[in-house]
Parts: structure tokens; C-alpha cells; sequence
């Protein structure tokens, strides 16, 4: 096991190395996929093992910090498993899609080193390494945002990020240090049981929130996302969506672990903050992404909207302590189902980028008989966002809303209108689908497809991969389940995941409601489009984006001045 904790993290560095030797696109290539499929086939065999129950740590003995230096369980594993998936499907798109990249070399390095990282993060034994590896993953991976280098925007957008990772990684550092003050273990997966130094434990826990929160995109700090992915090649806004904010998802889940998920009444009310963080961030992402024309900003509000869905789950279970097991499973479940769906979605516009050229949605139309196999595998990722039954995202947002419905049930007026607005996001995720399907693949074609361009073997072969994924999770919900995400929740010290056994998915009121939220979704898209509504432009004053823009535009006035 040592030596499989290991390769997972090592195996891409290594690549990374052999990189400098060669130089064609097609070695760039093998020695990335060759990478990649040894580190997916290292996560296999890892959650094998540690699907047991079982913990492995590797470390030192003779200083406690060194102890837990790397640490495996089920919940570790399976996150280490979905991101070496998606990282193996994104390598494969890479093979065509980066031939027309410029500096494709250096493009292959960083993804290499960062899938290095991120497996670091998510098989860190204390919270220091996680921190180590969590800097290296932002370093690296701002390379991506930055790659193309004359465009001014990619420039503002790496430097935007630049900054909120610094800010992620000075909170995270800071609430280490109080942790530490107050005597809590550093190590991943202790809980803490009590401290004489209460504020300091508290300070720490929404320092924690604030880092792990950044990298999540939680509103207000998810002002990177909408920035990065549009100048981001494909692969990398892929990636960055899919894998490396699950990251901040991760970081959260172990926060709720270090709470005891709220048996220690500590910080008794930190699981309702996190639920409306939550809620906000739902509300908040799904709403600018309907206003988007930009296919790539409109996926980047999403994953905004999308991570609420995830920390709405750790909230309830904070909030429902012994009873939470169902809170934490959906925002595990709904991590993995994230990372499959929207990384196919990044990969579909990719290829729709390729073939015309074009990015805007109202200059696109009638594609579908272009580009067939992409707006079927598009088609079916949309379907599982939207938590379409039959889909991957149905049973992970069926748990997370009998969750928060499980919350509201205690009376708290805060949860019971978590739990509307929960399906008010769900029409408005329907709505923004149908909005990006529909304009791009259906009515008048307004752009020329490029000869030899577009749909390619490499890139059908990823999305496909991934669609498969997608639909044998919203099959067989049970098995995968059993298999992989309830291992997970009971690894994260929450108990009466044996509660999972008794709930019916294919029970006619879920599949009802679920219609009807996607029948209103229907309705939304057709009134926006008729209304012009989605054509609305915010004021600057209500923009987070704005708002960073304008505290950019002072400070360059200021240097100029100086000078």
C-alpha cells in the first residue's frame, strides 16, 4: 500500500521529467496518457484495498507531525479514483485537441505535475501536507488560466487566480497554526473532542471554510472560476471544473470530520452557516449562468452552482449530526457525479470551439447534424446535471434533497427555505441546459463548420468514456453505492449510513417532483427567450467581478501615477 500511496503521487512527477526528453506532439502524448493510465490504474487497485474499512498511513515515528504523512481510507481513495478517471478521459481529448494549441509541451508538464499534486491532497496524512500539496495544485495549475500569453484577459484572469490561491493558502496556513494553539491533532480524520482555546478552534474552523471555500468557488469567493475557464484551453477548464474544485469539496468534508459532524457542539452552528453558503452559492450560480452567452461562462457558473449542491450537503449533515449520513453520502456522491458530467460538458464545447470556431451561443444553431456524436454525449451530461431519473445526478441529488428536507423537518425556518430554494435551482439548472443544448445544436446553423475539424476519434473516445460512466451510475444507483460512496461516508466517521439501504429512488413522488422541476425548467428557458431576460446585464455595484475589476483598474491608475 506504501508503495501504491506513493505512485499515485510520484508516477506524474515522473512523467513530468520524462517530458524534457521528448519532443513530438505524439511522445508529448504517449508519455501523458502512459502517466495518467498508471495513475488511474494505481487508484484502482488503491480503493480495493481500502474499501475494506481499512486505514493505511505512511510516516515517521520519531516527530507527531511526521507520523501521518500520507493516509489512505475509503474516502480518500474514492476521491483519488474519480480524479485520476477524469484526468486519464482528459489526457485522451488531449491527444487531438492540443495539436492546435500552441506550447503544448509545457501544457502536458502542468498537467502532469498538478494531477500529482492533487492526488497529494486528497492522500495527505495531516493537514500541513495537504497544505504543501494544496499550493503546488494552484501554482501549477494557474499555468493553464495563463497559457496563452498574449491575451491580455488570460493575464488578468491568472493573476486573479494567483491572488485567491495565495489568499486560500494564507487561511489555510493561519488556521493550522490556531489548530494547533488549541491543541487539536493536525492529523486527517481525528476529530477534535474538545479544547480549553474555543475561539481559537472556532477561528480556525472558518479560516478552514474560507480557503476550502475559495478553491470550491463558494460564493463570494468564485469570482476565479468565470474568469479562468473561458481563456483556459478545453482540457484545462475540464479539469479545473471538474477535479481541482473538489479539491475545496474535500477540504470541506474533512472540516465537517475534524467537527465530529457536530457531535462535540463546539461550533454548533457552523453546519447552518455552510447551508446557506450553500443555498446562496446555488442561487447565485445558477442565476448568472442563465444571463451568459459565453458557453464556457455559463459552464463556469454552474460549477459555481453545482458546488452549493455539495455544501448544502455537508451543512445538513452538520446540522443533523447523528442523522446526517445522508447529507454526507449525496454531496460525496454528487462530487463524483460532478467531475463526470462536467468535465463531457467542457469537452463537448471544446469540440464545438474546434470545429466553428465560436464560443457564443446565439451565433451557434443546427449543429447536431455536424458534430452528432458530441451533441449525444452533451445531451446525456446535460441530462445528468439537470438530475434527469435514469441519470447519474438524480441519486445524488435525491440524497442531498431528502437531506435538506430531513433538515427542515427539525423546524428551523432557515432550512425550510434552504429546501425551496433547493428546487427553485433545480429549474433554473433545467432552464440554463436547455438553453446551451438547444442554441447550440438546434435551428438555423449561423456558422460554418471548419473542414477537418471537430468531432475526431480521441475526443469522442473521452466523452464517450465518460457518458458510459455517467449511465451505469444512474442505473444501477445501488451498486455504486454499495461499491464506492457508502465506504466512503462511513470512512468519514458518520454514522447510520445503513440508512442508505431504505431509501427507494425509483419511488413515483421523487420521479414526480423531478419531472415537474424539469418541465418548469422548460417553461423558463421558453419565457427567458421570449423576454429577452436572459439578455440582462447586472449593474456593476451587484458584480463580484466587476467589483475586482474595478479595485484592479484603482490599483493600475495608482502605479501609473507613481511612476
Amino acid at each position: 500500500m506504501t508503495f501504491l500511496i506513493l505512485a499515485l503521487i510520484l508516477v506524474p512527477m515522473i512523467g513530468a521529467i520524462f517530458l524534457r526528453k521528448t519532443n513530438s506532439q505524439r511522445g508529448y502524448s504517449a508519455v501523458a496518457m502512459g502517466a495518467a493510465a498508471a495513475t488511474l490504474l494505481a487508484s484502482i487497485v488503491t480503493m480495493t484495498l481500502a474499501r475494506s474499512g481499512g486505514v493505511f498511513t505512511f510516516g515517521f515515528s520519531s516527530f507527531s507531525l511526521l507520523q501521518s504523512i500520507l493516509r489512505v481510507d475509503s474516502v480518500s481513495a474514492l476521491f483519488s479514483l474519480f480524479s485520476a478517471f477524469v484526468w486519464f478521459t482528459a489526457g485522451i481529448y488531449m491527444h487531438s485537441y492540443m495539436k492546435y494549441e500552441e506550447q503544448s509541451k509545457d501544457f502536458y508538464r502542468y498537467y502532469l505535475i498538478t494531477l500529482g499534486a492533487t492526488q497529494g491532497i486528497f492522500l495527505a496524512g495531516n493537514f500541513l501536507v495537504l497544505l504543501v500539496f494544496f499550493e503546488l495544485m494552484t501554482m501549477t495549475s494557474q499555468a493553464w488560466v495563463t497559457h496563452h500569453q498574449d491575451d491580455a484577459k488570460a493575464q488578468e484572469a491568472g493573476s486573479l487566480y494567483h491572488h485567491l490561491g495565495l489568499a486560500a493558502g494564507v487561511f489555510i496556513g493561519i488556521a493550522i497554526i490556531l489548530l494547533y494553539v488549541a491543541g487539536i491533532d493536525l492529523r486527517i480524520g481525528v476529530a477534535a473532542t474538545n479544547t480549553a482555546y474555543r475561539l481559537a478552534f472556532t477561528m480556525a474552523i472558518l479560516l478552514l471554510i474560507g480557503g476550502f471555500g475559495i478553491k470550491a468557488g463558494l460564493v463570494p469567493l468564485h469570482i476565479w472560476l468565470p474568469q479562468a475557464h473561458p481563456v483556459a484551453p478545453t482540457p484545462g477548464s475540464a479539469l479545473l471544473s471538474g477535479i481541482l474544485i473538489k479539491t475545496g469539496a474535500y477540504g470541506l468534508i474533512r472540516t465537517g470530520q475534524l467537527l465530529n459532524w457536530g457531535q462535540t457542539d463546539l461550533v454548533p452552528w457552523v453546519g447552518t452557516l455552510l447551508v446557506v453558503i450553500g443555498v446562496l452559492t446555488m442561487l447565485v450560480g445558477v442565476c448568472l449562468a442563465l444571463l451568459q452567452g459565453n458557453a464556457k461562462r455559463l459552464l463556469a457558473y454552474h460549477s459555481i452552482s453545482q458546488m452549493g449542491y455539495i455544501v448544502v450537503g455537508i451543512g445538513s449533515a452538520l446540522v443533523l449530526r447523528q442523522s446526517g449520513a445522508v447529507g454526507i453520502t449525496g454531496a460525496i456522491f454528487h462530487s463524483l457525479n460532478h467531475a463526470l458530467f462536467k468535465s463531457a460538458l467542457f469537452f463537448g464545447v471544446g469540440i464545438i470551439i474546434l470545429g466553428t470556431g465560436e464560443v457564443d451561443l446565439y451565433k451557434l444553431g443546427g449543429l447536431w447534424n455536424k458534430f452528432p456524436l458530441t451533441a449525444l454525449m452533451m445531451f446525456v451530461a446535460a441530462l445528468g446535471i439537470t438530475g434527469t431519473p435514469g441519470l447519474n445526478g438524480y441519486i445524488s441529488k435525491t440524497l442531498l434533497h431528502h437531506s435538506i428536507l430531513d433538515a427542515a423537518a427539525l423546524g428551523s425556518p432557515v432550512m425550510v427555505w434552504a429546501e425551496r430554494l433547493f428546487v427553485l435551482v433545480g429549474v433554473g439548472t433545467t432552464a440554463s441546459f436547455v438553453k446551451l443544448i438547444g442554441l447550440t445544436f438546434f435551428g438555423k446553423q449561423k456558422t460554418p463548420v471548419r473542414d477537418q475539424l471537430g468531432e475526431g476519434r480521441p475526443l469522442a473516445v473521452a466523452m464517450l468514456l465518460l457518458s458510459l460512466a455517467m449511465l451505469v451510475i444512474g442505473r444501477k444507483p445501488e451498486w455504486i453505492l454499495g461499491l464506492l460512496v457508502s465506504p466512503a461516508a462511513r470512512s468519514c466517521g458518520i454514522r447510520g449510513v445503513e440508512v442508505l439501504r431504505h431509501i427507494d429512488f425509483w419511488e413515483w413522488p421523487a420521479i414526480r417532483d423531478m419531472l415537474l422541476t424539469l418541465a418548469a425548467g422548460f417553461v423558463l428557458f421558453a419565457v427567458g427567450m421570449k423576454t429577452n431576460l436572459f439578455h440582462y446585464e447586472l449593474p456593476a455595484w451587484l458584480s463580484f467581478e466587476g467589483a475586482w475589476k474595478a479595485w484592479r483598474g484603482r490599483k493600475d491608475a495608482k502605479q501609473k501615477e507613481g511612476q
